[in-house]
């Protein structure tokens, strides 16, 4: 061969090399141009994964997102094939997925039933050869680009892994990007659904203390979250009697809060039928048994009263004992037993009964009170409880008042620690 032939054939190589280099460019011009600025996910893979495949000559391709989830490791977010192959679409199996999440490099197979690194993997009869690059942003792989059995029966090769690695490269900060952009929209959202939850929560309680002839009468609700399952509640049912209530519902969050205006919606409606607080709380126990599941339950304090004779009537249904101030000053435990709301479907609840005097005030609580926590661990407890609840002096006749000194007494031993827990409290003090 003389200098001439050598040199035209060097000439030669050259030219495919450049034209090979500007087919590339082009590619990824083309991907730049059908993925920046979009903020659609599905759309961003679909022009990744079909792209991929029109430049390794592949039959085809999917992407694989790893998401931080021991329960569920992996997602399958998009898989796209082209009309030539007659065969299903092909996916990541857990064995690729574990060598790429461990080494974090591209990988070639073009004997895979040969491959020692996988001797033990059972291959899908119709993969001939794949090749996978990692999507990688900020040293953190979000996700396995691969693309499936090049076309003619031929093998990929390392020119094939290079540009399916470069495409991975460019593509990974814009996928990452449009998955942030996703959730954050999702939780914009979901923080729209729960204050609108939360302002229809506190449509559903007591807005203001209402004008008892002989008596005064507040409750206070403060949510540990944006929705809450504290539940008070107070209404005439005729001239002569009022009934109030307190509960607190399992769980915490907008299936409490659900739950709690289903109960509200069955007490008013029992309250209107029947007279014994007992017999409120049995029918209302049956109806959130059938309307729940198992693990959702309620306590409840339902008392009755009638402000002609000042008896209270009341029951409970595993709730924590209401605490009734006298004017000395002592206290008393209201204690009624009962299983909470919604465990078993049959359950009875008893009744009892107390004369309000001139100057006796009725403290009802939610267990957010005397379990709230400072930074040590300790809860408020019901020994502090009962000293505030001793030391209130002229303000047990002052609802308001009374629930003030409670809750800051509360805030004064937790400090700066987060609610835990919903705080509610309501109040019933007959006139001196």
């Amino acid at each position: 061969m003389n200098d001439f032939e050598q040199k035209y054939r060097r000439i030669e190589a050259e030219n495919k090399r450049l034209k090979k280099a500007v087919g590339e460019l082009s590619i990824l011009n083309d991907l730049a141009l059908a993925i920046s600025g979009s903020l659609d996910s599905e759309k961003i893979v679909r022009a990744i994964i079909s792209r991929s495949i029109r430049a390794i000559d592949a039959e085809q391709g999917d992407i694989t997102m790893v998401v931080e989830d021991k329960d569920n490791p992996t997602q399958t977010l998009v898989r796209s094939m082209v009309s030539t192959s007659i065969h299903s679409p092909l996916h990541l199996n857990q064995n690729l997925l574990g060598w790429m999440q461990i080494n974090k490099k591209p990988l070639l197979i073009n004997e895979p039933g040969n491959d020692e690194r996988f001797r033990n993997v059972k291959w899908d009869e119709s993969v001939r050869s794949l090749l996978c690059a990692p999507l990688m942003a900020k040293s953190r792989l979000i996700g396995i680009l691969t693309v499936y059995n090049k076309k003619g029966d031929g093998l990929f090769d390392e020119s094939d892994q290079r540009l399916l690695s470069i495409i991975a490269a460019q593509s990974a900060q814009v996928v990452e990007n449009a998955r942030l952009y996703q959730e954050e929209q999702a939780y914009q959202e979901t923080r729209r659904e729960m204050e609108l939850a939360s302002g229809i929560q506190k449509k559903m309680l007591p807005s203001s203390p209402p004008e008892m002839e002989g008596y005064a009468l507040d409750g206070r609700n403060l949510t540990a979250h944006s929705v809450g399952g504290d539940y008070y509640d107070y209404m005439p049912l005729n001239d002569e009697h009022w009934m109030v209530c307190l509960g607190d519902i399992s769980g915490k969050g907008l299936s409490a809060a659900l739950l709690m205006s289903n109960l509200q919606a069955i007490l008013r409606g029992q309250a209107l039928h029947e007279s014994s607080p007992s017999k409120i709380l049995r029918n209302a126990n049956i109806q959130l048994y059938r309307s729940t599941h198992a693990e959702k339950f309620a306590t409840l304090f339902l008392g009755i009263i009638n402000i002609r004779t000042n008896t209270l009537r009341f029951s409970s249904a595993g709730h924590d004992y209401p605490y009734l101030i006298s004017s000395d000053d002592s206290l008393r435990r209201l204690i009624a037993n009962g299983l909470p709301l919604g465990i078993f479907e049959w359950c009875e609840y008893e009744d009892d009964s107390i004369e309000l005097k001139p100057g006796d005030s009725l403290f009802v609580y939610s267990d957010g009170i005397t379990e709230s926590m400072n930074s040590a661990e300790e809860e408020f407890g019901e020994e502090n409880l009962e000293k505030g609840l001793i030391t209130a002096g002229a303000d047990r006749c002052m609802p308001e008042k009374l629930i003030d000194s409670i809750f800051n007494a509360c805030f004064a031993h937790s400090g700066n620690q987060p609610l835990s827990d919903d705080m509610t409290a309501l109040v019933l003090a007959r006139n001196p």
